[in-house]
């Protein structure tokens, strides 16, 4: 595949790494954020490569990488509760816990919805009163003013079956 096999390359890693220290005169210092940008930098030696005037740090990870797999655990066995609706963004569905993921347990017959706000998760518990209906709540302090206000929201309508799993960082 041309645009993947370019990343495999020796002679032009080899060749990028020499334009890197060529062109290095000050401290730089380079963040990433994501748990596999970190893996693979420590998997391929990426940072004994690189001159000492380039500092990497890792980050906090995004959400998807930094959630314990018995979190999602908890999570899928939320899921699998007789009536239970979980609701969660869809980049979690495919986060696997130690077995497996929310996709395979919606499967297996689960019912877990994506949705693209808390707010989406709130209306789906007005539509099913009768239902306990549980939001996945992932993120950072990004996502947690929103999925407080749906909280509030909840209370608010008096709605008794809108319920949060926080895993936030």
């Amino acid at each position: 595949m041309k645009f993947i096999d370019e990343f495999r390359n020796l002679r032009l890693a080899q060749a990028l790494i020499k334009k890197i220290k060529d062109n290095t005169h000050h401290p730089i210092r380079l963040m990433e954020f994501c748990g596999g940008h970190t893996h693979a930098i420590l998997r391929f030696g990426i940072r004994k490569l690189l001159p000492p005037e380039v500092e990497m740090l890792s980050g906090p990870g995004c959400p998807v990488c930094v959630t314990a797999s018995r979190d999602l655990d908890c999570a899928i066995s939320l899921s699998r509760v007789s009536g239970v609706i979980l609701t969660t963004f869809g980049d979690m569905v495919r986060v696997r816990g130690t077995q497996e993921n929310l996709q395979s347990a919606r499967t297996g017959g689960a019912d877990v919805r994506i949705v693209y706000s808390p707010l989406d998760a709130l209306k789906l518990a007005e539509k099913h009163s009768r239902r306990p209906v549980i939001f996945l709540g992932v993120g950072f302090e990004t996502t947690a003013p929103g999925i407080a206000a749906s909280i509030l929201e909840a209370e608010i309508k008096g709605l008794k079956n809108y319920f949060v799993f926080s895993l936030h960082k």
